[in-house]
């Protein structure tokens, strides 16, 4: 008895002509949805274009307010505070020797030494320049006056802030007097002083 659904099967022929259409199917739905896919994709890129393109312009309309800011008033005014944070500064060590002997003629009847410390570098934004910060100790005592109306303390507080006072940068650290009611056996002042040097 023969099979009945021997003659349903295919051809190999035919079999294999199925086959290659289907492939041809797989490979033409691929591509009908890679070009869907494409084109829905297209509006999102272009959002994302104008938010960038946005962004720049937004930051050349910063840019262009900047430069509209800045007026020659302003440019002036920076000018003239540079000047005189630059004469603030010692110009060196001669100028620190000056300052030295400028202190002991303002003692006003007080014995004053200057004890030099050490002396440390900080960055300038100036090109080639540079800080140096020399810490001293400045040691003040009172010599005992002939007819004087001021107490060595009041001497003492006078010079204090005589030396706090001047037209350069002199930075008081600490100040620490010994003595007993209205008399001052002895007083040391830390101090630093700013110069502005070449870098090396």
């Amino acid at each position: 008895m023969q099979n009945p659904l021997k003659n349903l099967m295919l051809q190999p022929e035919a079999f294999h002509d199925l086959k290659v259409r289907l492939l041809l199917l797989c490979v033409f739905a691929a591509s009908v949805a890679l070009a869907w896919w494409s084109i829905n994709r297209l509006p999102a890129s272009e959002n994302l274009l104008a938010r960038q393109n946005t962004k720049i312009t937004e930051l050349e309309n910063q840019i262009d307010e900047f430069g509209r800011r800045w007026n020659p008033q302003e440019a002036e005014q920076i000018a003239g505070r540079f000047k005189q944070s630059q004469e603030q500064l010692f110009a060196g060590q001669d100028a620190l020797g000056g300052w030295q002997a400028d202190l002991k003629q303002q003692a006003d009847q007080l014995a004053v030494s200057v004890k030099p410390g050490v002396t440390n570098t900080q960055d300038c934004p100036l090109p080639g320049k540079r800080f140096a910060i020399m810490s001293a100790t400045v040691e003040v005592r009172p010599i005992t006056p002939g007819i004087r109306t001021n107490s060595p303390y009041l001497r003492l507080l006078s010079f204090a802030q005589n030396l706090s006072s001047q037209n350069k940068r002199v930075d008081m650290l600490e100040f620490a007097v010994t003595g007993r009611s209205n008399s001052v056996n002895e007083a040391k002042m830390d101090v630093q002083l700013w110069s502005l040097e070449n870098a090396p």
